[in-house]
């Protein structure tokens, strides 16, 4: 017998359980006939007329799966049908899927809330499924709570068991993590219950690993790098497990297409509970964090600098933490880490960043320097003092200027304005960059004005990754990185940690006091 036979006839049984009062109207033969498939068309049609559960049930067979017909039908007889409920919830889910809108989340969650009011235990998984699938995870768990501790059938109950598991891995609520992991209760061993169980124990979401070793057989370890080409290491994290599967597969992407990676060792991705953090992570703006909340991973990391993935926020780097979001590319992830590094944006920087609040005091990047837009002198000892204050000094060939001169009067020394000419736009020289646009002092050529005109400066003409995500990391970077690798590497995330307990107030916690200022870096780069 066919699948879609055995469906019908279930379907026929359970609709002589539930018949409408108008079947009451018909005679016992013609229910049995319509039962028995052995009805005539006028017989059929009556039925039809009278809204009779067996006849809409014949009559729904025969139309195709989301036209108008079928729809109403099936709503029709939703209202004492389980199945006919489940069904419509199935297809607006998958409406919704295709083309997400309100009516159609609105619909699909109305017909598993009618199948749950018609005793279906499988609707209340259903709707907890469509709700965690969207990121509410509160109302997921509240569709489960009305279902019994023991369900009858045991393909459901291990559903159910699963989908527990991750809302409370979503919740960060590990206790319950693992004592769910820890129960005997359910024995686990579809293909979905092992790769659970395989994740919690790669990416280190509780630390009780007998228990896991016990329940699954687990055959892959935690990976961790070590490169001798290697010049910093990076443990990222994340709140749940599917970011932290996205997390792989982005490093993965990462180390084949993006020139950086292999500056950088990378260990498994670690879950972080959502309650050890404490962030603002919107649309459009800069993830930020309480970054003393860290304190508690640190015995647990042994890398130089973290990062965090969130579902939302803008990507940047604050001294030694990368935070970025699941939208976010491997070209994205290699800008960041760039910044790890020592390079800076060469897009315009936030208004008030302190890179640009006037001439650099020191040398603090690879590619960016910030200095005076005018110079008077020799040209030969003003270029002596520009090169001095320039990190990619030694790549400049001698024979590029960087210097053009000004228009003054006799008698008066020779004035220059910074910056290598168009006509050697393709050298390695000092160009303007935009990264403090927003932030330097009046570009005036007037001498009197000459002391408060400054401007960042870049090395190269052309647009890189540092200015468009999707642009290319240029070889001629890379020289500067492997010439100088570890002169602006960002600081420890201990670092962070440190500088947040310390503008808190709690300087008897701070284990680093010697690495902290007292005015904090702006963020971001």
């Amino acid at each position: 017998m066919s699948l879609s036979k055995v469906y019908f006839f279930i379907l026929i049984m359970s609709s002589m359980i539930f018949l409408s009062s108008s079947s009451f109207f018909l005679s016992a033969y013609l229910t049995e006939q319509l039962s028995n498939d052995d009805y005539r068309k006028g017989q059929l049609a009556f039925a039809l007329k009278h809204n009779h559960i067996i006849a809409l049930a014949i009559e729904e067979q025969k139309t195709a799966v989301g036209s108008i017909e079928w729809l109403t039908l099936n709503r029709e007889l939703a209202k004492n049908q389980i199945l006919a409920a489940l069904k419509l919830g199935h297809w607006y889910q998958q409406a919704a899927e295709k083309e997400p809108n309100l009516m159609q989340t609105n619909k699909t969650i109305m017909w598993f809330e009618q199948a749950i009011r018609l005793g279906s235990q499988k609707a209340h998984f259903l709707l907890a499924q469509f709700y965690y699938g969207k990121g509410q995870i509160v109302k997921a768990q509240a569709a489960l709570t009305s279902l019994p501790d023991k369900l009858p059938d045991d393909d459901l109950a291990e559903a159910v068991l699963l989908l527990r598991i991750n809302i409370f891995i979503e919740l960060g609520d590990v206790k319950q993590v693992k004592f769910l992991v820890s129960s005997n209760e359910f024995i686990l061993t579809n293909t979905k219950a092992q790769r659970l169980l395989s994740d919690i124990e790669k990416y280190s979401v509780i630390d009780k690993k007998q228990t896991l070793i016990d329940k699954v057989n687990i055959k892959e370890t935690i990976s961790v790098e070590n490169s001798s080409t290697c010049l910093t290491s990076l443990q990222l994290f994340a709140t749940n497990l599917s970011h932290l599967r996205h997390i792989d597969a982005l490093v993965e992407r990462f180390k084949v297409q993006q020139p950086l990676a292999k500056y950088v060792c990378f260990s498994t991705p670690r879950y972080i509970s959502i309650k050890q953090i404490d962030c603002i992570a919107q649309t459009g703006e800069a993830i930020t964090c309480d970054e003393s909340r860290w304190q508690s991973i640190t015995t647990k990391v042994n890398s130089r600098h973290i990062g965090l993935m969130l579902k939302e926020g803008g990507a940047n780097v604050h001294l030694g933490i990368l935070y970025f979001d699941t939208n976010d590319n491997s070209a994205v992830l290699s800008h960041e880490v760039s910044h790890l590094l020592g390079f800076v944006d060469e897009y315009p920087l936030i208004k008030g960043h302190d890179k640009c609040q006037g001439v650099q005091h020191e040398m603090f990047s690879h590619n960016i320097a910030v200095l005076n837009r005018y110079y008077h002198g020799e040209k030969k000892e003003v270029r002596a003092i520009v090169l001095d204050n320039i990190p990619w000094a030694e790549s400049i060939n001698a024979d590029t200027p960087i210097l053009q001169e000004m228009h003054s009067g006799r008698g008066i020394k020779k004035h220059w304005r910074l910056g290598t000419p168009i006509k050697y736009q393709n050298d390695i020289g000092v160009h303007l960059s935009e990264s403090c646009q927003k932030n330097n002092g009046p570009d005036n050529s007037a001498l009197t004005n000459v002391k408060v005109s400054y401007s960042s400066f870049k090395p190269l003409n052309r647009h890189t990754q540092l200015r468009y995500f999707e642009n290319d990391f240029p070889k001629e970077y890379l020289t500067l990185l492997e010439r100088k690798p570890s002169d602006f590497l960002m600081p420890s995330f201990h670092y962070n940690i440190a500088l947040s307990l310390y503008q808190q107030g709690h300087i008897s916690k701070v284990k680093y006091l010697s690495l902290i200022h007292i005015s904090e870096p702006t963020r971001p780069y």
